[in-house]
């Protein structure tokens, strides 16, 4: 087999669990028609940097599954675990989604295998509850489902548990700050506790050691000149050639690779694809003006848009990941009521 071939099948065997169920199963094809769509000389090392950094950011079902098992016995629990679930809460309050649900549904099944008993959902009596989700990226999401809780639904006293798989560090400044905010005008006494496996670094004071893409300069290339062009002002770019906090990349030059070359995707899909809004940026969703969010973190739900276009967008650019929308996401809460 040649190294394209190998590195097919790797990456195939990483993403074969991509929305199981719900779309085609991801094969040879699927992967060679995503990859055509970078110029020839450098598809394999696009390929290979891919590869690399997946293995690392993607999460699987049965990881998550193992993620979310674990949070059953955490220490801070106390030996007590089945007591303990048994007087819980899991919030199901996400606002646009379903990634919450999904996740609410998981832990509750794990939680019942273990000891024959759900965890109750939304309750207003319990002490300890658990806010769950597969991200925190900017925060400004989860900032907005909890304040809603804490001022409706909320009793005076309680825990909350936020629980996720990835933080990205300004999501978790961003949601300390405003959160001890909310909670202290609400004139409850809420006391919260983060839990995740990873933190990525994204914040653009540490861009030097940042784990998301951003990259070292402009490539010469039209699209991303055109791009730039029309921006406010000039993007901060990335110095040094740290691999960054978790070294996902492979090396210095991988790294500037993969971030070349998803800016220039991003910025053609950004001209073939018109309609995308203003805040869908070349390197993914970010709500100030720069090159993108750059995140790297997927699931086997979804691809979240904070990554970078060339991975999800579609018609007539082709997605590795297709992506569900929140729009997808409510007509299918509405199917399921």
């Amino acid at each position: 087999m040649s190294e394209r071939q190998v590195l097919i099948a790797q990456l195939l065997a990483i993403i074969v669990d991509y929305k199981q169920d719900r779309i085609d199963e991801p094969d040879e094809a699927h992967v060679k028609r995503w990859l055509a769509q970078f110029d020839g000389d450098v598809q394999l090392d696009v390929l290979r940097e891919t590869v690399h950094v997946l293995e690392q950011t993607y999460f699987s079902k049965d990881k998550v599954e193992e993620i979310f098992s674990g949070l059953i016995y955490d220490d801070d629990f106390g030996d007590g675990a089945a007591e303990f679930w048994s007087e819980a809460c899991l919030l199901d309050i996400q606002q646009g989604g379903n990634s919450q649900r999904d996740l609410v549904q998981m832990f509750s099944r794990l939680v019942a295998e273990e000891f024959g008993e759900e965890v109750s959902v939304n309750s207003c009596d319990a002490s300890n509850y658990f806010y769950l989700d597969d991200a925190v990226f900017s925060g400004n999401r989860l900032l907005a489902d909890v304040a809603a809780w804490i001022n409706d639904s909320a009793p005076r006293s309680a825990e909350l548990y936020i629980v996720v798989i990835a933080m990205h560090s300004y999501g978790n400044f961003n949601v300390g700050k405003r959160l001890d905010k909310v909670i202290a005008e609400s004139g409850k006494n809420i006391r919260y506790h983060w839990r995740f496996v990873i933190e990525f670094e994204d914040r653009l004071r540490y861009n030097s050691d940042s784990d998301v893409l951003r990259p070292k300069n402009a490539p010469d290339n039209q699209d991303v000149t055109n791009y730039i062009s029309e921006m406010s002002r000039a993007p901060e770019y990335r110095v040094g050639n740290n691999r960054g906090g978790h070294a996902i990349f492979s090396s210095a030059a991988g790294r500037n690779l993969i971030e070349q070359q998803f800016l220039i995707a991003g910025a053609k899909i950004r001209r073939i694809c018109p309609n995308l809004p203003t805040r869908h940026r070349p390197l993914g969703y970010n709500s100030l003006e720069m090159l993108g969010f750059g995140s790297m973190f997927v699931t086997y739900r979804n691809c979240p848009n904070n990554a970078p276009l060339a991975l999800w967008v579609g018609d007539p650019w082709y997605p590795l990941f297709p992506r569900s929308t929140n729009a997808d996401a409510a007509v299918n809460r509405l199917l399921h009521w």
